[in-house]
């Protein structure tokens, strides 16, 4: 059986698929540490096989979970194909549909390859799921909002980026997650050219008390380019100030000190000859 044709086997109606390709009652209870062992010596190719005879197998098996993510990983990190592993999360998201908490876990993550493969209209089906699910954790429903606008950002899509972004505020989280959907929301307002905006949700951020240095550090960073694109050189200029030893790149800040100060000595001159 040709790899392609084993996935395309999972990827079907599994409960049907997998029974049907099963050895005659013949389970092997070694495939999982024969694929355990073979992923400690690095040989993936006997892993990856060893990993597939247990789920054909083993259609009841209580190892499935891990296999399959195995399966996926091998996928992703040593063959780099994409597309084999949506193919398997695919048929994940068919085996373990009873089951919300990894229904969720899956679509998250095959969401995230179908936005990579720029397949934009599946992504956003897999996160809207999650947002919606009002079982879910608020934190993990916050996260697909983000990713979510992420997407809408791309395709220029400014109002449901908003959109989503609002629904994530709605939701009761900590600060450090709120911090992210409303620095998500100022970025957005910057894009579409709304500057007073983007400045309301920055200053909204830094007003929260339990975020991360480095949000801090950058949202400074983008309230001060805001002001500066407003023209309010005074507070951009020490806000550029507050950051210059913390900023991750010293000397673009250092420039942008730089430029503000060389403009402030030109308009002070200018004002002198009048």
């Amino acid at each position: 059986m040709t790899r392609r044709l084993l996935i395309t086997v999972l990827a079907g109606l599994l409960a049907v698929a997998l029974v049907g390709c099963r050895e005659s009652g013949k389970a092997t209870p070694g495939d999982l540490q024969e694929a355990r062992t073979a992923m400690m010596k690095r040989d993936y190719l006997e892993a990856e096989k060893s990993f597939e005879r247990y789920l054909i197998r083993n259609p009841d098996g209580a190892d499935r979970w891990e296999v399959w993510n195995s399966l996926v990983d091998l996928a992703l990190s040593v063959r780099n194909d994409r597309k084999a592993a949506a193919e398997l999360m695919e048929a994940m998201l068919i085996e373990y549909a009873d089951e919300p908490a990894r229904i969720r876990i899956i679509s998250g993550k095959l969401a995230e390859q179908y936005r990579l493969a720029r397949k934009y209209e599946r992504a956003l089906s897999l996160w809207s799921s999650i947002m919606e699910d009002i079982k879910a954790d608020p934190v993990e429903r916050a996260r697909a909002c983000r990713n979510l606008a992420t997407v809408y950002m791309r395709r220029l899509e400014f109002e449901l980026a908003k959109e989503s972004l609002g629904y994530c505020l709605d939701l009761d989280i900590p600060d450090a997650v709120r911090a992210e959907c409303l620095y998500d929301l100022a970025q957005t307002h910057m894009g579409m050219g709304n500057m007073d905006q983007a400045i309301t949700y920055f200053r909204s951020v830094l007003r929260l008390k339990s975020i991360v240095e480095s949000r801090r550090t950058l949202t400074v960073f983008m309230l001060a380019d805001a002001l500066d694109q407003k023209g309010e050189d005074a507070e951009a200029l020490q806000l550029f100030e507050s950051i210059s030893e913390v900023y991750p790149n010293p000397r673009v800040v250092e420039q942008r000190i730089g430029f503000l100060k060389a403009k402030k000595r030109k308009t002070t001159q200018t004002n002198a000859r009048k």
